[in-house]
């Protein structure tokens, strides 16, 4: 699976192939960053509990089993919140005291830094890749970077811990990821909806890891609950270098070319300039110093570049996703029957499958147990692709147009009118897309808070049949009494549907071009006969 025999360097990571260049770094290089962490969210989280600005029920390191006197409590600050503020905000909280605190200011000062390699045009260029090519974007994202990443058996520990990908809300829980997603692509700029969301991010990846820890340090003793020497520190560097991959250079170099949508050079260090940012704020170092095979030291930028991001995206699949557990067969089917028959696209189980079988390729996906789909569901995803095609070529090239024809408005612009257009360009679909979101989450913005707390005996198993919104009857005699039309009808919007009429054009056009094709080579040999 790794290497070809008549190529030593040529490796093969569940059907991505690439050369190995000394550039690349094994497991043993990137083994020291699953022992580095964010320690400086993590000094803020017990300045902000020293101070007594946390109420003990959302500490990540109370007691693992408090009582509910205790878990009522609040300190003297939330009672006077302002209403718009939850309970442990922790922006606001930094917001709030950074001043009185060296290590809250610390903290501060790094969050509100621009890093002179930060480019907001570049930046808002990237932001309008994503939605340009947002129905591929948002399919690779699903399938290939979410349930595809499930493959990192030490990544699957910390998610099931958490419980947040049980079926029954792991829906809700990818929802909330997605909205991250469209916060960032819509301002990262300093106090922007992006930046609030990322830091937000950041202190709950934080609380997630402190109170993990805690937790292993007090019952080590009986069987221990986590394992520091196999899986790392939870929501270590590596974890954090690999989540923003999965976003970026994921999409890019797998996701998006499997849907046949190639991105141009421009656009591919666009949208990782967009992503280079998020990482400095969610607390990935820019830049890292491993210790080489030589026996010194070399430094990398992960997103620094084109070519280093691409370098520092294979080097992590060949070391992290090699070898799925059974805990990353179960949350990765957690996440499709989480998602099937569910509004606003209701695709069935099996086409959810088909995805995910098109986007990973079959040998990973069935080492992820995930049942393989008939040949129909894969013809609907081939038809997905065309259309994704069609129509993400036709944005493409309009966008080309209207950037360098003068007659068509384009031409050299400065920096401001440059964000500006861009922002303006997609307002309506980013617009759109959030309404879709929030009201299927429920009508509430996500507000990245402590909910998924770890907790001793609490692990995400298998729930088949109990899925939200899954009606529990599965395979049974209510299924099997629908005709063709209520198929219909119940995906009429959905994308099966739409893949289906793509399919249905796609043939008739095919089928008209070998027709007019025949009839002319017909037509041109009859003279030769006569």
């Amino acid at each position: 699976m790794c290497s070809n025999n008549n190529n030593p360097n040529r490796k093969n990571i569940w059907g991505y192939t690439f050369d190995w260049t000394p550039s690349h770094l094994t497991s043993t290089d990137l083994h020291p960053l699953t022992l580095s962490y964010d320690k400086l969210t993590n000094d803020c989280l017990d300045e902000f509990d020293a101070l007594g600005l946390t109420s003990s029920s959302s500490s990540s390191s109370s007691d693992p089993s408090p009582s509910p006197s205790q878990n009522s409590h609040q300190c003297p600050l939330h009672h006077h919140n302002h209403h718009h503020h939850q309970p442990n905000d922790f922006l606001h909280l930094l917001q709030t005291y950074h001043p009185s605190s060296p290590s809250l200011s610390t903290l501060w000062k790094h969050l509100t830094t621009i890093p002179a390699w930060v480019s907001y045009p570049s930046i808002a260029r990237g932001q309008a890749v994503f939605y340009r090519y947002a129905g591929p974007a948002i399919t690779s994202l699903t399938f290939h970077s979410l349930l595809g990443g499930m493959a990192s058996a030490r990544v699957v520990e910390t998610l099931a811990r958490t419980g947040g990908f049980g079926t029954r809300v792991a829906r809700r829980r990818l929802l909330e990821t997605f909205q991250h997603i469209l916060d960032v692509t819509e301002g990262v700029g300093d106090g922007g909806r992006g930046w609030r969301s990322t830091v937000r991010v950041r202190f709950l990846h934080g609380m997630v890891r402190r109170r993990i820890m805690t937790l292993a340090v007090r019952n080590d003793r009986d069987n221990g609950y986590w394992d520091t020497q196999k899986w790392g520190i939870p929501i270590n560097d590596l974890d954090s270098i690999a989540t923003i991959a999965s976003f970026s250079s994921a999409l890019i170099w797998m996701g998006l070319p499997r849907q046949g949508i190639f991105l141009t050079s421009q656009e591919i260090n666009d949208y990782l300039a967009l992503w280079r940012y998020v990482a400095y704020l969610i607390g990935v170092p820019d830049t890292i110093t491993l210790p080489s095979s030589s026996g010194g030291q070399q430094k990398i930028t992960p997103f620094g570049s084109a070519q280093e991001a691409k370098v520092v995206m294979e080097s992590i699949m060949l070391s992290e996703l090699s070898h799925p557990s059974e805990t990353s067969a179960v949350l990765a089917n957690n996440i499709i029957a989480s998602l099937a028959n569910q509004p606003p696209l209701r695709s069935s189980e099996s086409f959810l499958r088909a995805q995910a079988y098109w986007l990973n390729g079959s040998s990973l996906c069935k080492a992820l147990h995930i049942p393989k789909p008939g040949v129909w569901y894969a013809m609907l995803v081939i038809s997905q692709c065309l259309f994704f095609m069609v129509f993400c070529y036709s944005r493409q090239a309009h966008y080309l147009l209207l950037k360098w024809v003068p007659s068509w408005g384009g031409g050299p612009q400065n920096e401001g009118t440059e964000v500006a257009t861009g922002e303006e360009r997609y307002k309506r679909v980013r617009r759109w897309m959030r309404k879709v979101v929030v009201e299927m989450a429920g009508g509430k913005e996500a507000d990245f808070g402590f909910e998924w707390v770890p907790e001793w005996g609490k692990y995400t198993g298998s729930e088949r049949g109990k899925e939200e919104g899954g009606g529990g009857k599965g395979k049974g005699k209510g299924r099997g009494k629908k005709g063709w039309r209520d198929w219909i009808a119940s995906r009429n919007d959905g994308s099966e549907f739409r893949s289906l009429k793509a399919f249905l054009v796609a043939s008739t056009v095919l089928g008209c071009l070998v027709c007019v094709g025949v009839r002319g080579l017909f037509l041109g040999m009859v003279p030769l006969f006569r």
